[in-house]
């Protein structure tokens, strides 16, 4: 009785090099996707971080306006809370107010993950109603915002080009972790218009490389 030998079968060196080629080729074509989908997602994220952190800011603030006359009345810089519980950059600690307690109660509200473990980082900019004019908020790498003149929310990454820049929030960045009131946004509170142009949504928007100098 004859026995056949039973042939093995498997790629051959050929077969290899095409299926190698057009996974490589997948490849090419997936990751930039897959990349642009993560950072749309991390871009959306904070952008909805900013949101809940905006409604925060407003809850803590107005209970503050609510209970001061020195706000009121102020015509200069009050620091309305902070991280540290100490006045920020040339202003005046809220009479009254335990600073550090009003940052962190405006945290927990805020739910925001990033706030509570400390690797995000905001800015409040608060008007002469109690109302917020400005908040940038930094978190994964990318820099929230919302402005009161548009009363829209807005996310960049940190370093990328714009029409306007480069991306940065190296003007702003020694006052984070503060709830901020400067009496130069209001109109005619100020002498001095570079200050009042810094601090508007247009200057602010400006000098973080997203909006035209005007």
């Amino acid at each position: 009785m004859k026995h056949s030998k039973s042939k093995k079968s498997g790629f051959t060196l050929v077969e290899l090099i095409v299926v190698l080629t057009i996974l490589a080729i997948l490849a090419a074509l997936l990751i930039p996707a897959l990349t642009g989908y993560i950072e749309k997602a991390k871009k959306d994220k904070v952008i909805a971080e900013t949101r809940m952190l905006h409604e925060a800011v407003q809850t803590v603030t107005s209970e503050l306006y609510a209970g001061s006359t020195q706000w009121k009345a102020s015509s200069g810089a009050i620091t309305l809370a902070s991280s540290s519980g100490n006045p920020v950059l040339a202003s005046n600690g809220l009479a009254g107010v335990n600073l550090k307690d009003s940052y962190n109660e405006t945290v927990k509200l805020s739910e925001v993950p990033s706030l509570q473990d400390g690797s995000g980082h905001f800015l409040a900019v608060i008007n002469g109603n109690g109302k917020v004019h400005s908040i940038i908020y930094t978190a994964r790498g990318y820099l929230g915002l919302y402005s009161s003149d548009t009363k829209q929310y807005e996310a960049y990454k940190i370093g990328e080009t714009t029409d306007y820049g480069t991306v940065s929030d190296s003007s702003y960045s020694s006052f984070y972790s503060s709830i901020y009131y400067l009496a130069a946004i209001d109109e005619g509170n100020s002498t001095d218009p570079n200050v009042s142009y810094a601090w508007s949504c247009a200057g602010i928007r400006a000098l973080l490389g997203i909006g035209e100098f005007q």
